[in-house]
């Protein structure tokens, strides 16, 4: 779960989960609207996408450009 905000989407980020937040807007890709705040969802991956690459998905609000919430992929 997350906190609700104005504007949030789900990114994928290269950096690491603990990074300081302006490192995860830096290289990352926009996975679309966050769905909801509560319960699990799905998020379609771009084919073109190397998942190896990134690190992070991150709830990032677009409109203030900080991060609600980030966690390692595994």
């Amino acid at each position: 779960a997350t906190d609700n905000g104005p504007d949030l989407n789900v990114y994928l980020s290269t950096a690491p989960a603990d990074a300081d937040e302006g490192a995860f807007d830096d290289d990352f890709v926009d996975l679309g609207d966050l769905q909801g705040n509560i319960g699990d969802q799905n998020y379609e991956v771009p084919a073109d996408v190397d998942l190896d690459r990134y690190q992070t998905v991150v709830i990032w609000c677009v409109r203030f450009g900080v991060a609600f919430g980030a966690a390692t992929l595994a």
